[in-house]
């Protein structure tokens, strides 16, 4: 099997969802603070206490969910130009469950559906082989609970640091 050496992490072509204590890129250890400072005393803050114009230059590397229904499904409604071009297409619309993510993708939804229940953030470093066109991806993610009411999680802010695209 071929293998592959990425950031310094082995990669045998196999999908996987790895949990990370915290983020180890300065980009996400930025939109981190960043959350924490907007949510005060809450457990989570609202989306409007999220102002772009604070953040201009992580706003290319971050998507925003719609939390729907329970059990919850997740609906893109931002997916940043970087983003774009390191996955490939813009997913803005779908639904996390539909999108081709190879084996991962019910692990990421089951590692979302988490951050929902217990309204907190979720680090993860993802790898997977997309189907439609053999492309290979890695990136690091941080995973922010958005709460209209201070506890409900009703949005997610995602933060992204690919790691290998090819």
């Amino acid at each position: 099997m071929e293998r592959w050496n990425l950031q310094g992490h082995s990669w045998d072509g196999t999908g996987a969802v790895e949990p990370l204590p915290a983020p180890s890129y300065d980009r996400l250890k930025e939109l981190h603070a960043y959350w924490l400072a907007k949510k005060g005393d809450r457990a989570a803050p609202a989306r409007a206490a999220i102002r772009p114009e604070e953040i201009p230059r992580l706003l290319p590397y971050l998507a925003l969910l719609d939390v729907l229904g329970e059990p919850p499904r997740f609906r893109i409604r931002l997916f940043g130009t970087g983003l774009v071009r390191t996955y490939g297409e813009d997913l803005t619309g779908r639904f996390a469950d539909e999108i081709d993510l190879d084996t991962v993708g019910p692990d990421i939804v089951a590692q979302l559906t988490a951050l929902v229940r217990e309204c907190r953030p979720v680090v993860a470093r993802v790898r997977f082989t997309k189907a439609a066109d053999g492309r290979h991806l890695q990136y690091e993610r941080i995973a922010l609970p958005l709460s209209d009411d201070g506890g409900t999680v009703n949005m997610i802010l995602a933060g992204y640091v690919a790691e290998r695209a090819f």
